[in-house]
């Protein structure tokens, strides 16, 4: 742990697990400015929360992935600090309830195969996430790229529940049991959790915490099988195999549930298919050839905010004299 980083700090951007996360300026050793994002042990705190943010030192330095947030550093002055890479875009609870940009289905489920993809690699380093949630998740590259953050409640596999870590309405129904233990398991219902909630665009359970219920109420609610409305998904009519996969997520057995690496395989599938494309949003750029049974042409696909090239193939329709896509 490095005692003499030059950072300078801005102003308060959010929380995390045992601390308070500040915009900062890093003037590295090369005099160059980097924005990045610092989260720093709270005063007052005791010796255990001291103890966690060590440990989450020691997870962030084993994991290297490009749905992790990178980890630069650490340091010590008057209390223990990290140093991440700045999110531009803030994180996805951000996003949801700003709304700034519009984001099409297909970078919805893109973001969700990201997720898919950087816990299939925390699983496989035998590690549970434990607090995995849309405040847990930051988006990059002008809302391209997501990473997951937040490692300070990361633990092996099969760690007994004597501390009860998680959110409320993310929380799988056998984390508040007496016997129960943290496994993969956990994260993926906390996964499906949060893939309703990036397509309904709501709150899990808000209509629950609005009625000042108490927030151990609701999570006996969920124990007992309690669930978001999947009805309140705006995917298209022809996404029944998106639905099914988030059911069998928060499935009340955790041997129902599907492993990360079952999800990223799914995921990775062209679930294209399963939403219509608007060709409104394809422009035709330029025409590249010429054939005997059509046209080939780049294009412009404006999937929300995000422009892709692709290449398109006309079928000449000699009856009617116009062409087709296909």
């Amino acid at each position: 742990m490095n005692n003499s980083l030059d950072i300078q700090l801005k102003e308060r951007i959010g929380s995390g697990s045992y601390g308070v996360v500040y915009e900062g300026i890093w003037i590295t050793n090369t005099r160059k400015c980097v924005k990045v994002a610092v989260k720093c042990l709270e005063k007052g705190n005791n010796k255990d929360s001291e103890t966690n943010i060590l440990r989450e030192i020691r997870n962030l330095q084993e994991l290297k992935h490009e749905n992790i947030v990178t980890f630069h550093g650490a340091y010590r002055q008057k209390n223990i600090c990290l140093i991440f890479e700045y999110s531009d875009c803030g994180s996805l609870y951000d996003y949801l309830q700003k709304k700034i940009v519009r984001v099409s289905n297909i970078e919805k489920l893109h973001w969700m195969l990201q997720c898919a993809n950087g816990m299939e690699y925390l699983h496989s380093k035998k590690t549970v996430h434990r607090d995995l949630k849309t405040q847990n998740l930051l988006l990059f590259n002008n809302y391209r790229t997501l990473k997951i953050c937040d490692f300070g409640t990361v633990k092996q596999y099969a760690t007994e529940n004597t501390e009860l870590i998680g959110t409320i309405g993310y929380m799988a129904p056998e984390v508040c049991t007496a016997d129960g233990k943290y496994t993969e398991k956990c994260d993926v219902f906390s996964y499906g959790i949060t893939f309703w909630e990036v397509f309904a665009e709501k709150k899990p359970f808000d209509e629950l915490k609005k009625k000042n219920m108490h927030p151990l109420a609701i999570q006996y609610k969920i124990s007992n099988g309690a669930r978001p409305d999947i009805n309140d998904m705006h995917i298209c009519k022809d996404s029944d195999p998106v639905k099914t996969i988030i059911k069998k997520c928060w499935d009340q057995d955790p041997d129902n549930r599907p492993t990360m690496k079952r999800l990223v395989a799914f995921l990775g599938i062209d679930l294209r298919l399963c939403i219509p494309i608007n060709f409104e949003d394809i422009e035709i750029t330029e025409c590249i050839m010429n054939g005997r049974y059509g046209l080939g042409c780049n294009e412009n696909w404006r999937a929300g905010f995000l422009d892709t090239k692709m290449d398109e193939k006309l079928i000449r329709e000699r009856r009617k004299g116009v062409h087709k896509r296909v």
